[in-house]
């Protein structure tokens, strides 16, 4: 009884640190909801066809383990191992460590260890999908682009005069659950406040 309750000490820790290390902002834009996170993350393009929920998984400082069993991020689906691969975070450089099992990069498949660039695609064994999101690599990459290539959204009037397709933006109050020590799981709350 008295693991128990040090294990979910614990755990309850580590929710904390990873929620204090990763803030999340849930803007409405019109009519799509946008997640952005300050940190290096992986986005799960799904966990199986019944999955409704967005899913960011965080990649603090370190190393952050990948499999089906006992690591800080757990994957299932065909061809994956127990301890199938690592990420490394040093100092904001993402190295993916494919310990000899199934992954790929874009498609490709990666071997030796692998540096993760903003956008980029993975696959751990043959189903397990993720997109790799830095930040603060995407927003360097926006500040060499030249200044007219970034679209900007604009409203046209309907020629009635009537605008029926308002641009605006909402923040959203929303809860975090946590599956694990590190998988954020974000669900909507009904509190909007209007900016």
């Amino acid at each position: 009884m008295d693991r128990m309750r040090r294990n979910k000490v614990e755990h309850e820790r580590q929710t904390h640190q990873v929620l204090q290390n990763t803030p999340l902002d849930l803007i409405e834009t019109g009519k799509s909801l946008k997640v952005q996170a300050e940190r290096p993350h992986l986005v799960s393009l799904g966990s199986g066809r019944l999955s409704t929920a967005i899913t960011l998984l965080p990649l603090l400082e370190g190393r952050t383990t990948l499999g089906s069993d006992r690591t800080d991020i757990p994957l299932q689906g065909p061809g994956i191992a127990a301890q199938h691969c690592y990420i490394e975070n040093q100092a904001g450089n993402i190295t993916l460590y494919p310990c000899g099992n199934q992954c790929s990069v874009d498609g490709l498949p990666v071997t030796k260890p692998y540096r993760l660039t903003q956008g980029c695609m993975l696959c751990f064994g043959q189903s397990a999908f993720f997109r790799f999101n830095h930040p603060e690599e995407a927003q360097r990459m926006k500040s060499m682009l030249p200044a007219g290539s970034l679209r900007v959204n604009t409203v046209k009037p309907l020629p009635s005069g009537k605008n029926t397709n308002k641009q605006t933006n909402k923040t959203h109050k929303f809860n975090i659950k946590f599956r694990s020590s590190t998988v954020l799981s974000c669900s909507c709350s009904s509190e909007i406040t209007v900016l």
